[in-house]
């Protein structure tokens, strides 16, 4: 289990989910200061929690656990490639809602503040990795499966 190269891909993207869920993804800069958005709260220009984007925490959670479910199906490789879809299906809506999430920011930012700048950071990026990751462990897996349908036949 744990020494298989595709647990290894699934733990990556674990603590690639991890670092996004728990490391800013976003500041907007306004002229009454900075606003510091997470995976699971918006901080405002005032320093107050104003607003926690449910789907995207949601989303992000899920797609942290999944890999480490993953992983523990190593007797079933053809449910860990399957759940390797899911995940990575998942993770590209983990990058959309978070995406959505930036625009209206901006948006609101924009109207209600005289906007200065919007950083993104680059933990923005950790679902993309993530995504390559789930594939690399997919591959894996199904490297093992035709191994071992081999190995049957000659049987």
């Amino acid at each position: 289990m744990i020494q298989r190269v595709q647990t290894l891909y699934l733990l990556g993207a674990v603590v690639l989910m991890a670092l996004a869920f728990f490391l800013p993804l976003a500041l907007f800069t306004t002229e009454a200061g900075t606003a510091t958005f997470k995976a699971y709260e918006l901080i405002g220009t005032d320093g107050v929690v104003e607003k926690v984007p449910s789907y995207l925490m949601f989303l992000m959670l899920v797609a942290m656990w999944l890999p480490l479910y993953i992983v523990f199906l190593y007797k079933k490789r053809l449910s860990q490639i399957r759940f390797c879809v899911v995940e990575m299906v998942l993770l590209v809506g983990v990058l959309l809602v978070a995406g959505l999430y930036c625009y209206r920011l901006y948006e609101l930012f924009g109207q209600t503040y005289e906007l200065v700048a919007i950083s993104i950071r680059w933990t923005i990026a950790c679902p993309l990795v993530a995504v390559l990751f789930s594939y690399l462990a997919m591959r894996a897996i199904f490297k093992d499966e035709m191994l071992v349908r081999a190995a049957d036949r000659i049987r």
